[in-house]
């Protein structure tokens, strides 16, 4: 079993636990491979979470950088029990983000041991700082939480704010700025995993008197109804869908079907089901994503039902990533990527697939 998207308290204010716990709880349950995803610093005061307030924009890339250091480390340690990939989730604001994560995947990437940041107690003996090379991010996944610089997922009122503020009331705008958005950082990036395609949908429920403009859906949406979180999409907004799915499909990248979803109400993991049919129609690779924010959610709804999900979608196979090592590629099939050296993915990872049938699917607790 595999998932390419998790976090930690450890570096995530919004998970539990450390690193090395979800680690070990990915053992636990029976996983051979596991990303390990903590996002990416954000670079401006105003992108801070009210979870930071405590916090500077240096101290998460500190943060970063040191999840990096912890993450090799236990890729080091647990390389006979399960094979850890390292990587980053992507925050989008705009254009300038694409340069940011590019950045954070070069090699050779330097970290500095800073003494204490007291000036009144620094001296020239104690000033100079120790610098180390990180470790390589092996791939990415290329996720967006915000349109305009409002967080979508944070909370249901700041979605709501979103509503207001970007989409003017209208669910179309704020999903045609969201889809809109995504596609530059697709473009830019072409991640190696798409993080929750649709999370834009996330609390959709919770809208109520929308602009729906004489849509067959057009009533009171209640929070946590399945069937409000599983709206339809405008012929407009299919379209913005389908130029997003099919740019993927083009360079080889894997969607994610992120279990997350049930944990917060939604009728289907990411993407909804609709998205989800189109993506097959067209031979899209899917791969598969707990989001654990922490060691207990790890594996999170990969049960029977997720079973029985992928047998009423007829997904008869699902795609992985593996390191980049010729020599575990011996005798393995390997699936064509066709991603541009300029955004550096693919470059140090290899998509295989598996039978859903042979995956190691836990009892429902």
């Amino acid at each position: 079993m595999f998932s390419f998207h998790s976090h930690s308290g450890q570096f995530c204010m919004h998970a539990k636990g450390t690193l090395e716990q979800v680690v070990q709880s990915a053992i636990d349950r029976r996983f051979t491979i596991y990303g390990l995803s903590e996002h990416m610093p954000r670079y401006n005061p105003d992108q801070l979470y009210p979870e930071e307030s405590h916090l500077t924009v240096q101290d998460l890339e500190n943060m970063y950088d040191q999840f990096l250091q912890e993450a090799v480390r236990l890729q080091s340690k647990y390389q006979d029990r399960i094979c850890l990939l390292i990587g980053l989730e992507t925050e989008y604001f705009n254009r300038d983000s694409i340069g940011l994560v590019r950045t954070l995947r070069q090699p050779h990437r330097q970290y500095q041991l800073r003494p204490s940041q007291d000036t009144a107690q620094t001296t020239t003996a104690t000033a100079s700082a120790t610098t180390i090379e990180l470790p390589q991010v092996q791939y990415i996944v290329g996720s967006l939480h915000h349109v305009h610089g409002v967080p979508l997922d944070f909370s249901q009122e700041l979605y709501l704010k979103a509503l207001e503020t970007v989409g003017k009331g209208s669910w179309e705008t704020l999903f045609r700025e969201y889809f809109d958005a995504q596609y530059e950082m697709l473009q830019g990036l072409e991640p190696e995993v798409v993080g929750h395609l649709d999370l834009v949908r996330i609390f959709f429920g919770a809208i109520k008197g929308c602009h729906h403009h004489g849509h067959s859906h057009d009533h009171e949406y209640s929070e946590g109804g399945q069937e409000s979180n599983q709206n339809r999409l405008t012929e407009e907004l299919w379209r913005l869908v389908k130029r997003n799915v099919d740019f993927v499909i083009g360079y080889g990248g894997l969607f994610e079907l992120n279990s997350r979803a049930w944990k917060k109400g939604l009728a289907n993991a990411y993407p909804q089901r609709d998205i989800l049919e189109y993506i097959l129609s067209k031979n899209g690779r899917v791969t598969l994503s707990d989001d654990s924010h922490g060691p207990d959610d790890v594996g999170m709804f990969y049960n029977p039902e997720l079973k029985q999900y992928l047998d009423q979608m007829k997904i008869e196979q699902v795609y992985y990533l593996a390191p980049n090592n010729k020599s575990q590629d011996e005798g393995a099939v390997l699936y064509e990527t066709n991603a541009s050296v300029e955004t550096g993915s693919f470059q140090h990872v290899r998509v295989h697939a598996v039978p859903t049938a042979s995956l190691d699917f836990y009892s429902s607790e």
